[in-house]
């Protein structure tokens, strides 16, 4: 699958343009549009998503110092809503300094002025969107962390009573009944979640102030307890 995504940045009198490569691990310039009218300026940048077979775009949001939109925002928000009519979707990024943060490596590469003036803004746009790449792939890595975290702490190691063997389980729910409080398991290894088994289990309060975890004997209460866990599974459902 194609991941490519195009980034502008959008001038009065040219449109840098960059593009990622198929990871969205790397931002290079490619191209300057010299705008002519929005029509023919739309239907380049089209051409040039065809080229990188992707229909999303990441526009630079020129924002106020202060972080607040003005006149040259309202411009680009106009063209881009032309590039969705085109059938593109339009992402934003802050571009504030972004220019001179392109201005500052073609000096440094002692680049000419003439020069420079023809590459400040794709290398500005790679700029703007290496910032984006950089910044959600770091954001997809925290979330995944997170995750991980997340099932890590709902894991519960219990011994199997005939074979003395470790095996994990995840904490799918707490369950309060009858002035009790239950836990519902399932087998952290079960990857069919229509086909998982769920484990009803009395969580008892030892002297030490630790938590063991007791198997249901009285059927009665089991099926109880996993009707009130159905229950509050399907509300959760309902909530999403």
């Amino acid at each position: 699958m194609n991941e490519r995504i195009i980034c502008l940045d959008i001038g009065d009198a040219r449109i840098g343009v960059a593009a990622s490569d198929e990871t969205r691990l790397i931002a290079s310039p490619i191209d300057t549009i010299y705008r002519v009218g929005w029509g023919p300026d739309v239907k380049k940048v089209a051409e040039i998503c065809e080229k990188y077979q992707t229909t999303e775009v990441l526009a630079g949001w020129p924002l106020n110092m202060d972080g607040t939109a003005g006149f040259q925002s309202e411009k680009v928000r106009k063209f881009c809503e032309q590039l969705e009519k085109a059938g593109l979707t339009v992402y934003y990024q802050d571009e504030r300094l972004t220019t001179v943060t392109a201005t500052n490596a073609l000096i440094e590469g002692n680049m000419h002025r003439a020069e420079r003036k023809h590459n400040v803004d794709k290398v500005a746009a790679a700029v703007i969107l290496q910032q984006w790449l950089d910044t959600n792939r770091n954001a997809a890595k925290n979330n995944e962390q997170q995750e991980e975290k997340k099932m890590e702490e709902n894991i519960i190691e219990l011994i199997d009573d005939e074979t003395g063997d470790t095996v994990q389980f995840e904490l799918l729910a707490g369950i309060e009944y009858e002035g009790k409080q239950y836990i519902a398991l399932t087998e952290a290894e079960e990857t069919d979640e229509e086909s998982c088994e769920v484990f009803i289990m009395e969580v008892a309060t030892e002297a030490d102030g630790s938590e063991s975890y007791i198997q249901v004997e009285d059927e009665a209460v089991q099926e109880a307890v996993f009707s009130k866990f159905l229950k509050m599974m399907e509300e959760a459902e309902d909530d999403e």
